[in-house]
């Protein structure tokens, strides 16, 4: 009994992302791969402007980093600090790491 009420769980939860998978790909005007909605590739300009806003105003941001064609490419939340050295900081909730502005598709503000 307890085992049927687990299988019809997951096949509910599959169909669910599914379906949510089906929806972003349907009626977003941005695409979207593996569930992923890929952002446009922002120019260095831009990218360089929001990056210092993103320093100068300690705003939690979305990074998304480019990936090859047809992968979904990564996307993390965070803020973003800089260290003496001039490397860029993405602190997560769950982990911090080192950031290449040269790898970076697009960067969002994430209004809390």
């Amino acid at each position: 009994m307890i085992s049927m009420q687990n299988s019809t769980a997951t096949r509910l939860t599959n169909l669910t992302e599914r379906v949510a998978t089906v929806y972003k790909e349907l009626f977003n005007e941005l695409p979207v791969i593996n569930g992923q909605v890929v952002y446009p590739q922002m120019p260095d300009f831009q990218l360089t402007y929001f990056i210092q806003q993103a320093l100068s105003r300690h705003y939690f941001v979305q990074l998304q980093f480019k990936a090859a064609p047809e992968v979904a490419p990564m996307t993390v939340s965070g803020h973003l600090k800089q260290d003496a050295a001039g490397h860029l900081i993405l602190r997560a909730p769950q982990f911090t790491t080192i950031v290449t502005p040269e790898l970076l598709r697009s960067i969002q503000r994430v209004k809390l």
